[in-house]
């Protein structure tokens, strides 16, 4: 029988290994993460290149980051994947999983959660001898799953991936099966098996052109899918939606979102908290590029401005727009601006529209980073807080060199941390293709293309909501998550 001196000494125990817990998950001093911009945590530097990481939340704090391999080979690429977790430890086998090393390429990784701590991963496949699309899931504890072959015909290349809110995924691609690109879609279950047509749902087979598609969740086990489409000349932009039995909601191979004279592209989308989305792209209506945005709702209807709301039409041009919800039906868009060319090189400027379409900042956008030399490539997360924090590669020490950095902006448009924004990373040679995902605690975990070894690298770093390397808060996870740890 236990006697009250053993109870003590139970609860004794147990009280040490609780403030030991609380003492590292607060204050974060025995975090792997680096507190230091010049040296950051390797997720891979196996030999050969690594490149085009892409990132997406664990769900307990940490990430899992997938990319392009050449460590078998110089010709050929795999795609091999690894978790990161809340407290900056890399897991898994040491330079990641092996997710795809069929023979010939693999490219174009696109990775969603698994909604188990996992990820399911999307690439364009050459191991038929031409381009096909194949998936895979990988558990929360590095175990490879089940592997999925899309289509196998032809040519479908440019996959792009969401959740199915079920654990299984969503994906899309651009597709030459019928001469012209077209854009197709194809459900995975979480068994791994395929859904809807056996050949892949036609989601516009439009004459000419279909191109870049991008995909949100509608919410309900469906997907909202737009894309750049040349059926009228020029690059314009249609949008769909599917709903999760596979069959298409609105018109006949998409609803306009714009039309508009010249050129369409490079379009961005994500959810408008009401089943439906909003969109935003490069708009060179004018003779040059500026960025526009629409909302289109769960019928498929247009809400804002014809052809679109103007997010930016300052001096210069604006490219590269990416787009996060502001959580209240709205949108946080940012992007790539010249209008200071001739001064500063290309800066990085974003701007919040609303649920209503009115641009809610200043006129053409705040600026982030206006310093010397150039900012290009943003990327952006939530912050939870109803604002942004947004990654971008940055030259101001040197034009020859590469580094990452980053800033946040609350949800009044208030710009954080230091002016100019945080050094993420600012070690030798060059920092390429920054991806940026939330760390669930208001700050951000930030992967990216490294070269300070010589070769191709992926490197990942933290930084809290208050804009400190390394710092992790966390709060106490049930039992399976610390067996994840």
């Amino acid at each position: 029988m236990r006697t009250r001196k053993d109870t003590m000494a139970y609860f004794f125990f147990f009280s040490v290994i609780l403030a030991a817990y609380f003492h590292i998950a607060l204050s974060g001093n025995a975090c792997a993460w680096s507190n230091d911009p010049n040296v950051n945590t390797p997720i891979c530097n196996a030999t050969q290149n690594q490149q085009i990481p892409q990132i997406t939340s664990d769900g307990s704090g940490g990430a899992i980051i997938a990319w392009e391999d050449k460590r078998s080979t110089t010709t050929d690429c795999d795609i091999y994947a690894r978790r990161i977790n809340a407290s900056g430890t890399a897991k898994w086998t040491a330079n990641g999983v092996a997710i795809c090393t069929a023979s010939d390429d693999q490219h174009a990784p696109q990775i969603t959660t698994d909604c188990s701590h996992g990820a399911i991963i999307a690439w364009k496949d050459h191991r038929s001898g031409n381009d096909d699309i194949y998936a895979q899931r990988i558990d929360a504890l590095g175990t490879p799953k089940e592997v999925s072959a899309l289509f196998e015909s032809h040519r479908q290349i440019a996959p792009q991936i969401i959740s199915d809110g079920s654990g299984g995924a969503i994906i899309t691609w651009e597709d030459h099966r019928n001469g012209n690109a077209d854009i197709y879609a194809r459900r995975i279950n979480a068994s791994g098996f395929p859904q809807w047509s056996t050949s892949g749902l036609p989601i516009c087979t439009a004459s000419y052109h279909q191109s870049n598609p991008q995909i949100i969740s509608d919410g309900s086990g469906g997907a909202i899918i737009a894309w750049e489409d040349h059926r009228n000349g020029n690059a314009d932009i249609y949008a769909q939606l599917v709903n999760a039995s596979g069959t298409p909601q609105w018109t006949a191979n998409g609803v306009v979102i714009c039309t508009a004279n010249g050129d369409q592209l490079v379009l961005q989308i994500t959810t408008d908290c009401s089943n439906g989305a909003i969109i935003t792209w490069e708009d060179w209506r004018s003779g040059k590029g500026d960025i526009y945005a629409q909302l289109v709702n769960v019928s498929g209807t247009p809400q804002w401005t014809a052809n679109g709301v103007a997010i930016c039409t300052a001096s210069g041009s604006q490219l590269y727009p990416q787009i996060i919800s502001d959580g209240s039906g709205g949108a946080i868009i940012t992007w790539q601006d010249d209008r200071w060319a001739t001064i500063t090189g290309w800066d990085i400027y974003l701007q919040l529209v609303n649920v209503s379409g009115t641009p809610q900042w200043t006129a053409n956008g705040k600026a982030i980073c206006t310093a010397g030399n150039d900012q290009y490539a943003p990327q952006i997360t939530t912050d939870g807080s109803g604002g942004a924090i947004i990654a971008w590669e940055d030259e101001r020490s040197t034009t020859t060199d590469c580094d990452i950095y980053a800033r946040r902006i609350d949800a009044s448009g208030t710009r954080q941390w230091r002016a100019n924004g945080v050094a993420i990373c600012t070690a030798g040679n060059d920092q390429y293709a920054p991806q940026i995902t939330t760390d669930g605690s208001g700050g951000a975990i930030i992967a990216w293309q490294d070269y300070r070894n010589g070769n191709a690298d992926i490197y990942a770093q933290q930084i809290a909501m208050d804009g400190t390397l390394g710092k992790t808060y966390r709060s106490l996870p049930f039992l399976p998550l610390l067996l994840l740890e």
